[in-house]
């Protein structure tokens, strides 16, 4: 699993939120094809002091994963959940 924006999470100066993402590599699947899954944080702050942020899975098709891929999967939300959470602690302030 590769985390292409490393752990990081910053709000910009118009409130929107751009935090860390994830990539689980997929091997091939009976096809032949391979669609990896990309796990990200993203959200924007409203003027009202409210923070909204989601956690985005990207993928082209319905991937098969193996178990070891399932566990990555799991691994990678837990994450963005995690850094979704500190960015509203962040935001907040």
């Amino acid at each position: 699993m590769d985390s292409g924006r490393g752990d990081t999470c910053r709000w910009d100066i118009r409130g929107a939120f751009d935090g860390p993402e994830w990539r689980i590599k997929l091997t091939a699947n009976h096809h032949g094809r391979r669609a990896d899954i990309v796990v990200s944080v993203i959200g924007l702050r409203y003027a009202n002091g409210h923070a909204g942020l989601k956690i985005i899975i990207d993928c082209p098709d319905t991937p098969i994963v193996t178990p070891a891929e399932a566990r990555q999967l799991g691994t990678a939300l837990i994450a963005a959940a995690d850094a979704a959470f500190q960015g509203l602690i962040e935001g907040s302030t």
